[in-house]
């Protein structure tokens, strides 16, 4: 996968890094991380962090992954046919992977990467994880 094509995907996807609420999240899990750019954050759980650790069950390979690399800043699900994409933005260290499944009925992937992330992509991401950050600092005030 070019960087272009993640630079692609990376803007498809930015829709907001806030966390839906429990009831929303426990009607439509699935729907609502498809074509989503998710903050992964483990306190409090966010909507990205909980698919995350979904996914790392459906795929051992992956749990393995985010045990060595670390839980990404963010991460963004989609499909293709029927291909799941998983890709993991690392701010700190600038970096992408993408990861997708062997084949539909499989709990196989293939990861690729690093890629690196655009001075843009950096800088909108990180942005809205400080947003996110502000947000949930006035809520608990």
């Amino acid at each position: 996968m070019s960087r272009s094509i993640l630079s692609l995907i990376l803007s498809c996807l930015l829709v907001g890094a806030c966390a839906p609420t429990h009831r929303w999240l426990s009607r439509t899990p699935a729907s609502a991380a498809n074509d989503q750019m998710m903050l992964v954050r483990n306190d409090p759980n966010s909507f990205g962090y909980q698919r995350l650790m979904l996914k790392t069950q459906e795929f051992p390979d992956l749990k393995i992954f985010v045990e060595d690399t670390g839980l990404p800043d963010y991460f963004a699900e989609t499909s293709s046919g029927d291909r799941q994409y998983l890709i993991f933005y690392y701010l700190k260290q600038r970096q992408a992977f993408a990861c997708r499944a062997k084949s539909p009925h499989s709990n196989a992937v293939e990861f690729s990467g690093p890629y690196s992330i655009t001075d843009r992509e950096y800088r909108l991401l990180s942005q809205a994880k400080s947003d996110a950050a502000a947000k949930r600092q006035a809520d608990a005030a």
